[in-house]
């Protein structure tokens, strides 16, 4: 039985689900062109009222990714996403830079790292929270790029695109699925 590398715990689901977002993202795109929908009816849209809209979604499961490294290893340096992006394709340029910056790392970058002490600072400095790197991981930054990944399909869903479940778990065919006749 071999171990589980912390490399493979902290970035190998969130490269997965940035690559299976980028597969929903452009379902959407797609949608709307081949409809002729506004784009900006799915980019402006919102679960609820006090809900941000798709494009802040994005925007936070890529940098809720794009962190996991450099609080991880003080040493990695992060890279800068300005939030500035407006449209699909600028979105879709935005998970796959974070996308090919979290593949840039080895295994040696985050090994023995599981225990060091993380603390975590939030715009505005009123909140900060102390764990270790492990429940850093599976505690914070997991659920946090998780609840904005899921966020970003649920609107597009809701707005009538034709995504589903396998999109969303092997949207971009990264394992395979054998179909068994019953």
């Amino acid at each position: 039985m071999s171990s589980l590398s912390f490399h493979r715990v902290a970035l190998t689901p969130i490269i997965d689900g940035l690559k299976n977002a980028h597969h929903v993202v452009t379902k959407g795109y797609e949608h709307a062109k081949t409809n002729n929908i506004d784009p900006n009816d799915y980019l402006t849209a919102s679960l609820h009222p006090d809900m941000r809209d798709f494009r802040f979604q994005v925007y936070r499961f890529t940098d809720a990714a794009k962190f996991i490294p450099s609080r991880l290893n003080p040493a990695l340096e992060s890279i800068s996403l300005p939030d500035d992006e407006q449209t699909f394709p600028e979105l879709l340029a935005r998970i796959e830079r974070t996308t090919k910056y979290l593949e840039s790392f080895k295994e040696s970058d985050l090994e023995g790292r599981e225990g060091d002490e993380i603390i975590t600072k939030y715009p505005g400095g009123k909140v900060q929270i102390t764990q270790i790197a492990i429940d850093q991981v599976t505690r914070l930054a997991h659920p946090n790029f998780w609840f904005h990944h899921v966020t970003a399909y649920a609107i597009l869903r809701m707005k009538g695109v034709d995504v589903g479940k396998m999109d969303y778990l092997n949207g971009a065919n990264l394992f395979e699925i054998e179909q068994i006749e019953a």
